[in-house]
């Protein structure tokens, strides 16, 4: 995979949490020959979970919040070896909620504009904030560990935007989480696919909160929507108004594009080329 994506003309890519450990040797080694440069990694990126939801910084159980804690050092250390700068961090979830299916549910129903939507969505934001406190005093327990862990190494943690609502941290959470984190190597990681989503199902102006967190954006994750079935397209391709939004992050942010496959070569090269155009980055 990362062969062609080098053969598209690409020099630098992004490594997926669906990993597992045994494409490590062979990527470090193309890695090594100049066959791409990795930028960042995704949290439990050569985990030996086979494709299995990793551990959660928000878990009840501590049992399973160490193991997140460790699994996230062992990418951490995966970042040094190949010489990335970042890993980029899904915190977790209110895991006995299911805000997100309740809302698309309704959505894909035709509901989204009705009593009963606006209804559902107060009955879900009040549960959810319930349980705002004991979830950060969780999380934070875990990112300050796995902060020194990586600040020692020269690694940055993006946190990253979720299109669920009952994921930690919401919109509402994420500036005082990382005011309470007060630690240099955090940042917010901007994910355009699940900000759009959320403002879609009403639950935030996309533009609005990217303005809100461009001081302490590192990166971002570039893909387009259609609807809400359509994801992971190449920008330019869906609804997503990149000419207003890219404009407003800093010079200094990663770009990297998140398509998960299913589109064509021609396509994303044509995206490149308008993002060329268009931004000059």
């Amino acid at each position: 995979m990362l062969e062609e994506i080098a053969n598209l003309g690409f020099h630098w890519a992004e490594l997926h949490e669906g990993l597992g450990p045994c494409p490590m040797s062979e990527i470090a080694k193309f890695v090594d020959q100049g066959g791409i440069h990795i930028s960042h990694l995704r949290n439990y990126c050569f985990s030996p979970l086979n494709g299995v939801r990793g551990p959660e910084f928000t878990a009840q159980e501590e049992e399973e919040r160490t193991l997140a804690v460790c699994l996230t050092q062992r990418t951490i250390d995966h970042a040094i070896q190949l010489g990335a700068s970042t890993v980029v961090l899904d915190c977790g979830n209110a895991m006995d909620m299911k805000s997100h299916s309740r809302f698309l549910k309704l959505a894909c129903q035709g509901k989204l504009y009705t009593k009963e939507f606006a209804h559902a969505k107060i009955e879900e934001i009040l549960q959810r904030e319930k349980k705002s406190d004991l979830l950060k005093n969780r999380v934070l327990d875990c990112l300050r560990e796995v902060g020194d862990y990586a600040g020692d190494r020269g690694i940055r943690l993006g946190i990253e935007n979720q299109e669920a609502y009952e994921a930690f941290p919401s919109e509402r959470e994420f500036p005082s989480l990382l005011e309470e984190l007060n630690h240099p190597v955090f940042g917010y990681w901007h994910n355009f696919g699940s900000a759009q989503i959320k403002q879609y199902l009403t639950l935030l102006d996309h533009e609005q909160w990217l303005k809100c967190m461009v001081s302490q954006t590192i990166g971002c994750s570039l893909d387009d929507v259609r609807g809400l079935d359509q994801r992971h397209l190449p920008p330019f391709t869906g609804v997503i108004d990149y000419e207003k939004l890219v404009p407003l992050l800093p010079h200094n942010s990663l770009f990297v594009l998140d398509l998960r496959g299913g589109s064509e070569n021609a396509a994303i090269l044509s995206s490149i080329e308008h993002w060329k155009n268009q931004f000059r980055r």
